[in-house]
């Protein structure tokens, strides 16, 4: 029998990978020795393998790009920023599961889900192919249908998780029919190369190309929520536990857009004509179904969904713009987005206590006069979600909206400026409930120190990134250096 072996280099850009991995699967096992009263210990052993792999991802971070296993995993300087982000998304998720599921059974498996969530979206932002595309793809996917039903007594959490598989499903079979087209044309699963075998493809293939693109950007258009394939967003917001929600509308969405960037940047440069020109009715779709249809949302998760979809079309400009300012403001909104989009959950898990969930507008009512730090957290949450300057959200929109109108775009930009004045409709109303009302509910819920600290850090994150971009976006346009 021949052994096979790996050489070092190929094993130690994967060392992350390997220590989340190893990980998980230690966190699942201990968990079953862990007495009741102890079962947190399992959320602090997850918190700190985010931290060591953010750490080992930033020891291993060189300007260069290195492949390893053939081709198959590759470490640059934008695949370490992207894990940082969802290093950070999962640690904050954790932060927030802590009381939220510290009455659920089996909380070890449910953290362990959330780690090889992540490792499946640390693979997809290394994926220099397709075959590691599609098993961090597959990976941080299965994990995400069983956290969307984690709470199988609850009737709307296993509606939602059965949503999102069956769509889910079908996502990946139009992902999967995509990529055998690009396959069957160019003979090759790798990105580069099946980026130069597109560009010498003779007229005969077309046809082929044309429909591999379709349905290649439909299946990665499902996983980031881009209309109209966002049917699936809506429900698994709400139904889901609100620490997964908050899980899902950063990390998945990190994974989803660094891969979109690989895929246009060295799969599809011949076709941009064509992918352009597709993107830019998907964002003005999205745009207008993420913050049209938030207006008549009463539940905050929902209308945060949507929102979700709204700011997904707004980054959509920087993949449509195609350049390295386009990319590197993709990066950018999802920086800033991290922060806005985890505080204004840690703000609704806050609300939630004895008979109330804190996910209705109403419950927000008066929230001023009782928890005046909380309402000010939260309203610069929502500022900055709106993008009022000088608040993070407002840069994020600014470096896609720049970038879309030197690549030629200004109708675009300025559709997105339309639908960027609608959508800071519903946030202002949100401020006018905790402003403007008067109290509906008590506000009797507990605080823990980590939770005050999550929204302390987000808040004060917002703002020093809405006074102080430039380092944030100069950062960013290094790590798509070796992109473009």
């Amino acid at each position: 029998m021949t052994q096979v072996t790996f050489p070092l280099p190929d094993v130690i850009p994967l060392i992350p990978e390997m220590f989340v991995a190893v990980m998980a699967m230690a966190i699942l096992l201990w968990d079953l020795f862990l007495p009741k009263e102890r079962k947190q210990w399992s959320a602090y052993a997850a918190m700190a393998t985010c931290a060591v792999a953010a750490a080992l991802t930033l020891k291993l971070a060189s300007p260069d790009s290195v492949n390893a296993f053939y081709g198959f995993f590759i470490l640059d300087p934008f695949a370490s920023y992207a894990k940082l982000l969802i290093y950070a998304g999962t640690f904050f998720g954790i932060v927030l599961s802590l009381d939220y599921m510290k009455d659920e059974p089996n909380t070890g498996e449910y953290y362990s889900l959330m780690l090889f969530g992540t490792l499946g979206m640390m693979l997809m932002t290394s994926a220099p192919n397709f075959v590691t595309l599609y098993l961090g793809l597959e990976l941080m996917a299965l994990c995400t249908y069983v956290l969307v039903g984690y709470q199988r007594d609850v009737l709307r959490s296993s509606e939602a998780a059965l949503k999102y598989f069956i769509l889910g499903s079908l996502a990946s079979g139009f992902l999967l029919y995509g990529i055998s087209f690009i396959y069957g044309v160019t003979g090759t699963f790798d990105f580069a190369k099946a980026g130069i075998g597109i560009a010498h493809a003779g007229a005969d293939a077309h046809m082929a190309l044309m429909l591999g693109m379709v349905f290649l950007l439909a299946g990665m258009c499902f996983k980031v929520s881009i209309a109209p394939f966002h049917m699936w967003t809506p429900d698994a917001y709400e139904g889901a536990p609100t620490p997964i929600t908050a899980f899902m509308s950063i990390g998945p969405k990190v994974a989803g857009l660094v891969i979109f960037i690989r895929v246009l940047a060295d799969v599809l440069p011949a076709l941009q004509v064509d992918y352009t020109t597709i993107l830019t009715w998907l964002a003005v779709l999205t745009m207008a179904v993420g913050n049209l249809a938030a207006i008549a949302q009463r539940n905050i998760k929902r209308m945060l969904a949507y929102s979700t979809i709204g700011h997904i079309g707004f980054a959509m400009l920087g993949l449509i713009a195609a350049n390295a300012d386009g990319y590197a403001g993709v990066l950018v909104y999802l920086t800033v987005y991290l922060f806005m989009n985890m505080g204004a959950f840690a703000i609704i898990i806050l609300m939630r206590r004895e008979g109330i969930q804190g996910e209705l507008l109403d419950d927000f009512a008066g929230l001023s006069r009782v928890r005046p730090g909380y309402a000010l957290a939260m309203g610069l949450f929502l500022f900055s979600l709106a993008g009022i300057p000088f608040l993070g959200g407002f840069w994020a929109k600014y470096v896609v909206f720049i970038a879309v109108v030197e690549a030629g775009h200004l109708y675009l930009a300025l559709t997105a400026l339309l639908f960027s004045a609608v959508g800071a409709f519903y946030y202002l109303r949100v401020i006018k409930y905790i402003y403007f009302d008067e109290e509906r509910v008590a506000f009797d819920f507990a605080e823990s120190r980590l939770m005050q600290a999550t929204v302390a850090v987000t808040a004060i994150a917002v703002v020093a990134l809405g006074l102080f971009p430039g380092p944030m976006i100069d950062i960013c346009k290094a790590a798509i250096s070796n992109i473009i």
